[in-house]
C-alpha cells in the first residue's frame, strides 16, 4: 500500500488489525514518517514610501 492513502487519522479497528483511515496494518504503518507541522511565517511588510517614512519613522515591531 502507498504511504499517499494516509489521511492523517489513525484509528484502527482491533477486530480486523487494520486502520479504518488508510485500510493498513499498525505494521505497515509503523515506520512511516508523519509530516511536522511547519511554523507560521508573518508576510514581509513592504517598506514605508519614502515621503511617509520622513514624517512617521520606520518603527520596528
Amino acid at each position: 500500500m502507498s504511504d499517499a492513502l494516509c489521511v492523517g487519522v489513525c484509528m484502527i479497528d482491533w477486530d480486523s488489525g487494520i486502520c479504518l483511515g488508510c485500510g493498513r496494518t499498525p505494521e505497515e504503518i509503523d515506520g512511516v514518517p508523519v509530516a511536522t507541522p511547519q511554523p507560521e511565517q508573518k508576510p514581509a511588510q513592504p517598506p514605508l514610501p519614502p515621503n511617509v517614512a520622513e514624517h512617521v519613522g520606520e518603527g520596528t515591531e
